[in-house]
């Protein structure tokens, strides 16, 4: 087990590993920890009774220490599974739900995952032995408490970005760096970073993205940890947002930049009420214009409060906070289309010089203990790929990329989506890029030059796509394909 990373206030508990986090969990076994919308609750003591013997089973499956894929929508039985493979000190691999099945199985191949972890749905869909564990089934393990010797080095959570020539790339969140980031998410809660009023007994959270992907780490497990119930949504859904967050007292949620766009359209097209409770919405991906902005503020009230940081180096590491939108929608014209003011301590950032580079601008490199040790240099450094400059009032602006990675609220490598495309018959060569997109910040394009054709052959956009779902998830898809004779320049993603 790591050595504690953060100090507290008297009472707060303070992520120092999964032992630690049982302990606080059994303090009050018969609080509420996860509901879902079907009206199941389970409580404190629930969870860690059943997280005990699903870990059991792991370890005597031989997982313990192992790569793990995990497979589900979002699910009280997902939680469990995240838990359980910390629990046996094991490495998950996790899977948006909507991955096909087909880029599933090259993952945990990539990873040499002998065992999947998943939902009575997603365990069908697998060629290699699953262990299922849902809502309604009781794991049947002999308990077993956390491994309480787990190197804080070890990979925890592997982030898959794609599978590139049987390569699993991914990001590999180290035990450590995990409870780091959890405690830093602890803080910023607590004091007032993510909107001020925090009340410590009266906070609900909502858990709407998918738990692979940010969600996790800047809303669940922190929720998890400062010991307020949750609430799990198997599928996001805009139109049902304002009755969830009043049928369970909803005070926070968090989102990616384009569910926020889909919901404020939803509340403008119903006439709904705005949010109830709610009074902190984080939301992170891509940066708002001032005109979704302002639609945002008029249907959802002053709750704003936009994240930016990247797997790699950390998550938070600059806030633009409730204030900051207010001051926006004012006519603050420092702040406009900013990432707000770095977190600060324990969290360093710096400008490198970029050679050729605007004066004022270079790329962004951070070091904390939130730092995943392979993408850090001998120092602890991480150069982070985006290309930011610092204004007189310390706010941090993005000004695109070294890479061509895009950014549609979800980070996307064009290089795997080529490779798919080139991989289908009739498909000679393909370019994928980022372009601007008012709804996304970023849309994936892609420019495909068709083979000769044959007799009665046909390739279109659509029917690309339709092989594309067949390999890749959803998020990946080019949101428009074009047939050209040659290919375009790649131009650079913008943030």
């Amino acid at each position: 087990m790591s050595e504690p990373i953060a100090t507290g206030a008297a009472g707060d508990h303070v992520p120092t590993g999964a032992a630690t986090l049982r302990a606080m969990l059994l303090e009050q076994p018969d609080r509420p920890a996860l509901l879902d919308e079907a009206g199941r609750v389970r409580s404190r003591g629930e969870l860690v009774a059943r997280v005990d013997r699903l870990a059991g089973t792991l370890a005597e499956e031989g997982l313990a220490g192992e790569p793990v894929g995990v497979w589900y929508a979002n699910s009280i039985a997902a939680f469990e599974a995240y838990l359980a493979v910390e629990w046996v000190g094991a490495t998950r691999l996790v899977m948006d739900p909507a991955t096909a099945p087909a880029e599933a199985e090259a993952m945990l191949d990539a990873a040499q995952a002998r065992f999947a972890l998943a939902d009575r749905a997603h365990a069908a869909l697998l060629r290699r032995p699953a262990i299922v564990h849902d809502d309604d089934s009781a794991p049947d393990g002999r308990p077993r408490e956390p491994d309480s010797a787990v190197p804080p080095e070890r990979p925890l959570h592997l982030y898959p970005r794609g599978v590139r020539t049987g390569e699993l790339h991914a990001v590999p969140i180290s035990y450590g760096n995990w409870a780091q980031t959890i405690a830093l998410n602890c803080r910023l809660y607590r004091s007032g970073a993510y909107g001020a009023g925090w009340r410590e007994h009266d906070e609900t959270l909502l858990t709407l993205q998918q738990l692979p992907h940010g969600t996790a780490l800047i809303g669940s497990f922190p929720f998890l940890w400062m010991g307020r119930p949750q609430v799990l949504v198997e599928r996001f859904d805009p139109a049902r947002v304002p009755e969830l967050i009043e049928r369970f007292a909803v005070t926070a949620t968090g989102m990616t930049s384009g569910m926020l766009a889909a919901l404020t359209r939803s509340l403008e097209d119903t006439g709904a009420p705005a949010a109830g409770r709610l009074r902190r919405l984080v939301y992170g991906g891509a940066p708002l214009s001032l005109e979704q902005m302002r639609r945002a503020h008029a249907a959802l009230g002053p709750v704003l409060v936009q994240v930016y940081g990247r797997l790699e180096g950390g998550w938070p590491l600059a806030i633009l906070g409730q204030r900051d939108h207010a001051a926006i929608l004012d006519g603050e014209p420092g702040l406009a289309g900013s990432c707000g003011r770095p977190v600060g301590a324990p969290v360093e950032l710096r400008l490198r010089p970029v050679a050729g580079g605007q004066e004022g601008v270079g790329e962004l490199c951070t070091r904390s203990a939130m730092v995943v040790r392979e993408y850090a240099d001998p120092d602890g450094w991480c150069a982070l790929g985006d290309l930011a400059s610092l204004d007189a009032d310390g706010c941090l602006h993005l000004r695109g990329r070294l890479d061509d990675m895009i950014n549609t609220g979800y980070h996307v490598y064009p290089q795997q989506i080529e490779e798919a495309l080139t991989a289908i018959p009739g498909v000679a060569a393909a370019r994928v890029r980022g372009e601007p997109d008012e709804r996304r910040g970023e849309a994936i394009v892609a420019y495909v030059v068709p083979a000769a054709a044959r007799a009665g052959e046909r390739l279109g956009g659509e029917a690309l796509r339709a092989r594309l779902r067949e390999t890749l998830a959803p998020y990946k898809i080019p949101h428009r394909i074009e047939l050209v004779a040659t290919l375009p320049d790649r131009a650079p993603a913008s943030g």
